[in-house]
């Protein structure tokens, strides 16, 4: 399907359609834009906002509202800036089911990083929660990590958080760039249980 800029009337005429693609694919929350220190703390408050308005359990809110911190920090921190130092990021919170959140989150890298993020997401997925564990603990007391970041503690983390490896995809933006896509699972445990 090629894409192509909708006129006013088009996007007004298919309002509903989007809206009903967004229940569809049980998108809670969808955010498209730069990141600043106010729309982080909007994107939080509208984050938790929305998960109280689902009735959504105070341990999974807490995994979810983790994971968006630290998926928005590594934007942050490792994100391409454009001309205007920004950042084109996306941020989706859904729901794959009843039982099951994701957090969906992307931004433009240059092509040099495709390489390294695929080589590292590859070798977090191939490990057991242990090793998980053991390589956290390692990377905290090494003499990299410094209260900035640093020592790849940011996917290490959220795959800890919410116990399961992290889906990936690089799309094409142009000659230089790729659009990094990541999903991260939460099963919502507790209301499996019951």
């Amino acid at each position: 399907m090629e894409l192509t800029a909708a006129s006013p009337f088009n996007l007004v005429e298919n309002a509903w359609d989007l809206k009903k693609l967004m229940l569809m694919n049980k998108l809670v929350m969808v955010y498209s834009d730069r990141i600043t220190s106010n729309s982080f703390e909007f994107l939080m408050q509208l984050a938790e906002d929305k998960l109280q308005h689902l009735n959504t359990n105070l341990k999974n809110k807490k995994k979810i509202l983790h994971i968006l911190v630290e998926a928005i920090q590594n934007i942050a921190q490792h994100g391409h800036k454009d001309k205007n130092n920004t950042v084109a990021s996306l941020f989706v919170i859904g729901m794959d089911d009843e039982h099951h959140f994701f957090v969906l989150t992307g931004n433009t890298i240059p092509n040099s990083s495709e390489p390294y993020l695929r080589d590292k997401l590859d070798h977090l997925n191939s490990l057991s929660a242990e090793e998980l564990r053991n390589l956290h603990k390692k990377r905290i007391q090494s003499p990299a990590y410094t209260a900035k970041g640093g020592a790849g503690l940011g996917f290490i983390d959220m795959m800890r958080k919410a116990k399961s490896k992290i889906d990936y995809y690089f799309a094409t933006v142009d000659k230089d760039h790729k659009f990094f896509t990541y999903k991260v699972n939460i099963a919502d445990n507790d209301k499996e249980e019951t």
